[in-house]
């Protein structure tokens, strides 16, 4: 019976007092599978365990700051950082560059590896980047994605962000609403090489071809995630196409679109639909220029990967599924006062 009892007590200790796994452990610890799927009910809110590490942690989140939209990821990854300072972990927001390509990140994940992080959460835009995950998975470092992921199987642990397909079909259904199925319309999308954003672009054209044949995309060009390119392409879509009737703008810088729309005294007649929540393209949607943007909790997108990595190492908790994802909400002028205010 006093054996039972000392084997209990040692077991409450090693429960109460969490150290760093091991990098042999963390090789070995289970992971959701990787296409499974949920939306959790604690995104954006999930909490650390209740677990001081004995050992300091140091966790990397490796992100942009291109354009708007990064401010609340990044303002999530600080909070997440106030929550885990009492429990003697670190979380450093790490600006990768300019681009989501495996050019920029597969470096920057490097360099978290050389200064000893203990985990990583890192944006993928593409298939260049597996090779940098998996090389910090095999060293004992687990890996998060956010915002946008590779479809290439990789040992990422887990995912935070959009189903980016399916909000393409939300995207092309609202346009298809707004123009009555009838009409030209142009894509601006962020980067080509970005996985997610012609995930964006393809199921928008996919729903219009099923479902609004009457609609024609005139031409697709990419901005890099930037409003004043922005600007200057749908000035030159508008000129080539005086009967425009419709902008889609998959990624950053919607903005520099509605500013064109409105200069060219269009508003109204070409309709915009975009993504994000920015101050930028929120108050182009309270005037009308932008008919709706879709939304996807960028705040949860820097918070929780932090959350739940650290979860992991010292709670041994595994992410409730492989892709974590955020939400979408469709936002106009008649509903965003629950959304945002100026």
């Amino acid at each position: 019976m006093r054996s039972k009892l000392s084997l209990m007590l040692v077991f409450l200790l090693l429960a109460s007092s969490a150290t760093v796994f091991a990098s042999e452990n963390v090789v070995s610890m289970p992971r959701p599978e990787f296409a499974s799927t949920t939306t959790p009910d604690d995104g954006g809110a999930v909490k650390p365990v209740d677990i001081r590490s004995e050992e300091p942690i140091k966790i990397a989140v490796i992100g942009l700051e291109n354009n708007p939209f990064w401010i609340p990821v990044k303002e999530g990854t600080l909070a997440a950082k106030e929550e885990l300072r009492d429990l003697n972990c670190t979380v450093d927001w790490i600006n990768a560059g300019e681009q989501h390509t495996a050019e920029v990140f597969g470096p920057a994940i490097e360099s978290a590896m050389a200064q000893g992080y203990h985990a990583i959460a890192t944006v993928a835009g593409e298939a260049g980047i597996v090779p940098f995950i998996n090389k910090a998975v095999d060293s004992g470092i687990p890996v998060a994605t956010f915002n946008v992921e590779t479809e290439s199987p990789n040992k990422r642990l887990f995912f935070v962000g959009c189903d980016t397909y399916e909000q393409g079909r939300a995207a092309g259904k609202a346009m298809a609403d707004t123009l009555g199925g009838q009409g030209e319309v142009a894509i601006i999308t962020g980067f080509f090489a970005v996985e997610a954003h012609e995930n964006r672009r393809n199921g928008f054209e996919d729903y219009l071809a099923e479902n609004a044949p009457g609609i024609t995309v005139v031409g697709v060009v990419e901005n890099q995630d930037k409003g004043d390119i922005a600007f200057s392409q749908a000035q030159d879509f508008m000129v080539a196409y005086p009967d425009l009737a419709g902008i889609y703008v998959t990624a950053g810088g919607p903005f520099g679109a509605a500013k064109a729309v409105e200069v060219a005294r269009k508003v109204g007649s070409v309709k915009i639909v975009c993504f994000d929540f920015v101050d930028e393209t929120m108050e182009y949607v309270a005037k009308g220029v932008i008919t709706g943007t879709i939304g996807q909790d960028p705040y949860a997108q820097g918070h929780d990967p932090a959350i739940r990595l650290y979860n992991y190492l010292v709670g041994g908790v595994v992410p409730p599924a492989g892709r974590l994802l955020t939400r979408s909400d469709f936002v106009t002028k008649d509903n965003m006062s629950e959304f945002w205010q100026p």
